[in-house]
């Protein structure tokens, strides 16, 4: 019974965190579209998108602290406001402000899900704890992604409710089966100890996965904003989008496929150090050749390398921090990264003039991160910690 509750909580946290994803960038894809159809300007509908990543600089530290201190009653939190965002938005899906109410639920919700993977894998899932952490990561992705490549084809075929109903419906079957499996989670003890965040920022490797991260994050999340306007430079704006969803789809088969191998060999730091200065060498050569066949190939190896860092870095936490800390850890490494990609989003604008200024900032960015790899502890020497 104990394995059947596990399994049922397990699938529901994927389905949840998938429809947390969805939910963030529902309108992405049609925001024009469905300003005109709320009858509010274009960047109102943005400002929906922008309530995630802002939240998430505020309650990344917090939710991490929560969680530690009672996990079973934060988790449960973090998917009730999913699922009230989610489910919430069918209500009345044609008044803004409705909408925007709905969006503040689920962004409020996002931290305490993320923050999760790691205290949730080790916790319930202790020896297939990289797996898990992938598979979680996978749903992470795979929402923002279902959503960005689906969503302009709901929005044709059925309008705005056509475009809520699949995060909806995921939000609700995944709050049931959450629901479904949470008494499994009563074996989880309750700390009340007073707050210890210090226990954490003294950790000098959670500051430098964190600086990792956050590089890592930035380029990546350039990739997606900035490409198209650096591209038109060399006439090659068309075909943006087609790159970075190539990018993004083999950055899928490398979350579904790596991390889990490169865990069970403990070389966590040996594929940093061998990754990163190989994806900065790509940016190198599209800044000086920056070809339509170039920027595919490239791309999408850079996608197929890089986003199993992700994984990779939560695993980490998994690995060498003690349980009772691992949600504050998540939390710091979230806020050290989000940061920092937050800063150089501000800072790109000033490179996309250029393809060939655009590609040298982004192999600067990834050449910094390789400086923070060669400092990163040797995984093969650290001590394990799963007290």
């Amino acid at each position: 019974m104990v394995s059947v509750r596990k399994t049922l909580l397990l699938t529901g946290l994927v389905l949840i965190t998938f429809a947390s994803q969805a939910i963030w960038v529902t309108f992405s894809p049609v925001t024009t579209l469905v300003a005109q159809n709320l009858g509010v300007p274009a960047e109102y509908v943005g400002y929906l998108a922008v309530t995630y990543p802002l939240f998430f600089l505020i309650l990344t530290v917090p939710s991490g602290i929560l969680l530690d201190r009672n996990f079973r009653l934060w988790l449960l939190f973090g998917t009730v406001m999913t699922f009230i965002g989610g489910a919430g938005r069918l209500l009345d899906h044609t008044n803004y402000f409705w909408l925007l109410l709905c969006q503040l639920f689920s962004a409020t919700g996002q931290p305490f899900l993320l923050n999760a993977f790691v205290p949730f894998a080790s916790r319930m899932y202790a020896e297939r704890r990289s797996v898990v952490i992938s598979v979680l990561s996978l749903s992470m992705y795979l929402g923002t992604v279902f959503s960005l490549l689906v969503g302009y084809e709901f929005y044709a075929d059925g309008g705005l409710f056509a475009l809520i109903m699949p995060p909806a419906l995921l939000s609700a079957i995944g709050f049931a089966f959450f629901v479904s499996g949470y008494r499994v989670l009563d074996s989880v003890p309750v700390d009340r100890r007073a707050f210890r965040f210090s226990d954490v920022v003294g950790r000098k490797d959670l500051w430098i996965i964190g600086i990792i991260l956050g590089l890592g994050v930035a380029a990546f999340d350039n990739l997606a904003t900035w490409l198209q306007p650096a591209l038109e430079s060399v006439k090659l704006g068309e075909i943006a989008g087609d790159a970075v969803a190539v990018s993004i789809v083999l950055g899928l088969v490398g979350v579904a496929a790596i991390p889990g191998f490169i865990s069970a060999k403990n070389a966590r730091t040996r594929y940093m150090r061998g990754v990163v200065p190989l994806i900065a060498g790509f940016f190198v050569i599209l800044a000086i050749l920056p070809s339509k066949l170039l920027v595919f190939v490239f791309l999408g190896l850079a996608g197929l390398l890089m986003l199993p860092a992700y994984p990779l870095i939560m695993d980490w936490i998994g690995y060498f921090h003690e349980k009772r800390i691992q949600g504050s850890a998540t939390g710091f490494v979230g806020l050290v990264s989000r940061a920092i990609s937050v800063m150089l989003m501000f800072i790109a604008p000033y490179f996309i003039y250029s393809a060939r200024a655009y590609f040298t900032f982004l192999a600067s960015v990834v050449t910094i991160a390789f400086f923070f790899t060669m400092i990163l502890p040797d995984d093969r020497k650290m001590k394990k910690d799963h007290s």
